[in-house]
Protein backbone atom coordinates (compact mmCIF):
# COMPACT_ATOMS: atom_id res chain seq x y z
CA UNK A 1 0.00 0.00 0.00
CA UNK A 2 1.43 3.39 -0.92
CA UNK A 3 1.89 6.19 1.58
CA UNK A 4 -0.83 8.30 0.00
CA UNK A 5 -3.39 5.53 0.45
CA UNK A 6 -2.26 4.91 4.03
CA UNK A 7 -2.49 8.63 4.77
CA UNK A 8 -6.00 8.78 3.34
CA UNK A 9 -7.06 5.67 5.27
CA UNK A 10 -5.64 7.06 8.53
CA UNK A 11 -7.28 10.41 7.86
CA UNK A 12 -10.66 8.72 7.30
CA UNK A 13 -10.27 6.58 10.42
CA UNK A 14 -9.27 9.64 12.44
CA UNK A 15 -12.28 11.60 11.21
CA UNK A 16 -14.56 8.66 12.01
CA UNK A 17 -13.10 8.31 15.50
CA UNK A 18 -13.37 12.05 16.11
CA UNK A 19 -17.03 11.97 15.06
CA UNK A 20 -17.65 9.04 17.38
CA UNK A 21 -15.82 10.82 20.21
CA UNK A 22 -17.89 13.97 19.66
CA UNK A 23 -21.07 11.89 19.79
CA UNK A 24 -19.96 10.24 23.03
CA UNK A 25 -19.09 13.59 24.57
CA UNK A 26 -22.49 14.93 23.53
CA UNK A 27 -24.21 11.89 25.10
CA UNK A 28 -22.22 12.37 28.33
CA UNK A 29 -23.16 16.04 28.51
CA UNK A 30 -26.83 15.19 27.95
CA UNK A 31 -26.72 12.52 30.68
CA UNK A 32 -24.98 14.89 33.09
CA UNK A 33 -27.61 17.56 32.46
CA UNK A 34 -30.44 15.08 33.05
CA UNK A 35 -28.76 13.80 36.20
CA UNK A 36 -28.20 17.33 37.46
CA UNK A 37 -31.88 18.13 36.89
CA UNK A 38 -32.94 14.97 38.75
CA UNK A 39 -30.63 15.81 41.65
CA UNK A 40 -32.26 19.24 41.85
CA UNK A 41 -35.71 17.64 41.91
CA UNK A 42 -34.66 15.19 44.61
CA UNK A 43 -33.17 18.03 46.65
CA UNK A 44 -36.47 19.92 46.44
CA UNK A 45 -38.41 16.79 47.47
CA UNK A 46 -36.06 16.25 50.39
CA UNK A 47 -36.46 19.86 51.53
CA UNK A 48 -40.24 19.57 51.37
CA UNK A 49 -40.21 16.29 53.30
CA UNK A 50 -37.86 17.78 55.86
CA UNK A 51 -40.33 20.62 56.39
CA UNK A 52 -43.16 18.12 56.87
CA UNK A 53 -41.08 16.12 59.35
CA UNK A 54 -40.21 19.25 61.32
CA UNK A 55 -43.88 20.22 61.45
CA UNK A 56 -44.87 16.73 62.56
CA UNK A 57 -42.18 16.76 65.26
CA UNK A 58 -43.57 20.03 66.59
CA UNK A 59 -47.09 18.53 66.69
CA UNK A 60 -45.74 15.45 68.46
CA UNK A 61 -44.09 17.61 71.11
CA UNK A 62 -47.35 19.50 71.67
CA UNK A 63 -49.30 16.25 71.94
CA UNK A 64 -46.74 14.76 74.33
CA UNK A 65 -47.03 17.83 76.54
CA UNK A 66 -50.83 17.45 76.52
CA UNK A 67 -50.51 13.76 77.40
CA UNK A 68 -48.20 14.61 80.29
CA UNK A 69 -50.66 17.20 81.56
CA UNK A 70 -53.55 14.73 81.24
CA UNK A 71 -51.57 12.07 83.09
CA UNK A 72 -50.90 14.51 85.92
CA UNK A 73 -54.61 15.39 86.05
CA UNK A 74 -55.53 11.70 86.06
CA UNK A 75 -53.21 11.10 89.01
CA UNK A 76 -54.79 14.02 90.87
CA UNK A 77 -58.30 12.72 90.13
CA UNK A 78 -57.35 9.23 91.28
CA UNK A 79 -55.94 10.65 94.51
CA UNK A 80 -59.10 12.66 95.10
CA UNK A 81 -61.26 9.59 94.43
CA UNK A 82 -59.06 7.56 96.70
CA UNK A 83 -59.33 10.15 99.47
CA UNK A 84 -63.12 10.41 99.05
CA UNK A 85 -63.62 6.67 99.01
CA UNK A 86 -61.75 6.20 102.30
Amino acid sequence: MCLKAQTEQLSNETASLEDREAGLVHDCVRELQATSLRIGQLYDELAAKSDVIASQNEKILVLMAKITALEKNAVKVLRLCSDLCL
